[in-house]
């Protein structure tokens, strides 16, 4: 009797365990999983790369997170300023500063790319840079980091923007593509694909941006300074998802163009291929935003805002969590030694 009675007492237990377990976990596992990271991204360029292969690669979920991103252009760093985003992936060493110096609350935490990694094609008609006096140039919007690249490089041709030069924000890389192949702007900056996309189309190069020896923030993470004191281990885990992404991104081709196709809509292989030879050597390992880059930046957008003139590039950037994230030696463990 008293070994039947303690069984049925063990018996009770376990279903009561049982019952418990059940009813918890998949609650809280379903809050883990369904917790939404919105990332506003300028384009779906291969320079955002590192987040949609996190994304398809599975690496966010590994910290219970959906990401999803929203194309928003040249306002990229308003949607971060503005809450409607946790993140930002391809604000640049312009965007940040200016918002900055502006009043706003952003602040660069990775940096995946220090080139500026843009090109300037022109209609067939035009041959050099100041064949585009009296004309129009494109850019996905105003303000933005195809707006920086363009000033940088008409004032190289000795051209003034907005005097000698009119630009124009057209929405995107692949409304530029459309803006050129409509013969509404003469001109327009791109990176890759877009830029491949319209070489092939007959536009052909005009500038390389990178042959100004500049270093530039063309990769950025942005985050608000509020939400990364208030919610630091998501931030400490987003960009360990991103840094996994940026690894596959570079170490897999065919799954980094599979990628490229999905997100891109691209389907021109060659195109997709060309973008990716051109851009992997550019990808940061350890991607820190680099000081020079904000110094460079500053330096140039002084000529359009003074603020800058002054300002102090460590003011931008906060190393801190990816100096956590190096220090653990997660970095080394995802590459391999």
């Amino acid at each position: 009797m008293t070994s039947r009675a303690t069984m049925e007492r063990w018996a009770i237990v376990i279903f009561l365990t049982t019952f418990l377990l059940s009813s918890v976990k998949p609650a809280f596992s379903a809050e883990a999983q369904s917790k939404v990271i919105n990332v506003a991204v300028p384009a779906v360029s291969l320079l955002q790369a590192p987040l949609f292969v996190a994304i398809d690669a599975g690496a966010f979920k590994k910290y219970g997170m959906e990401v999803r991103y929203i194309v928003t252009g040249a306002r990229t760093i308003q949607a971060l300023v503005g809450g409607s985003v946790q993140f930002a992936q391809g604000v640049s060493s312009r965007t940040v500063p200016a918002a900055v110096l502006a009043g706003a609350d952003a602040v660069l935490i990775a940096n995946f790319s220090d080139k500026l990694l843009f090109t300037l094609h022109g209609a067939p008609e035009i041959n050099s840079l100041k064949d585009l006096r009296g004309k129009v140039v494109g850019v996905s919007g105003l303000g933005g980091s195809t707006d920086f690249a363009t000033r940088l490089a008409l004032r190289e041709a000795g051209l003034v923007p907005d005097k000698d030069v009119a630009i124009r924000g057209v929405g995107g890389a692949p409304e530029t593509v459309a803006a050129l192949k409509a013969k509404v702007v003469h001109a327009g900056t791109l990176s890759p694909p877009s830029s491949f996309v319209a070489q092939k189309a007959g536009f052909k190069i005009l500038f390389d941006m990178s042959s100004l020896g500049v270093d530039y923030v063309s990769s950025g993470l942005g985050v608000k300074k509020a939400s990364l004191a208030a919610n630091r281990l998501e931030a400490k885990q987003f960009l360990m998802a991103m840094i996994e992404g940026a690894k596959i991104l570079t170490r897999d081709e065919e799954f980094a163009l599979h990628v490229l196709n999905k997100h891109s809509r691209i389907s021109d292989r060659d195109v997709l291929k060309q973008s990716y030879n051109y851009l992997r050597p550019y990808f940061l390992k350890v991607p820190y935003p680099s000081a020079r880059a904000i110094k460079d930046t500053l330096d140039a957008l002084a000529k359009d805002l003074p603020k800058a003139k002054d300002a102090d590039p460590r003011d931008f950037i906060d190393n801190s969590v990816l100096k956590e994230i190096e220090a653990s030696g997660y970095i080394e463990a995802v590459y391999g030694k």
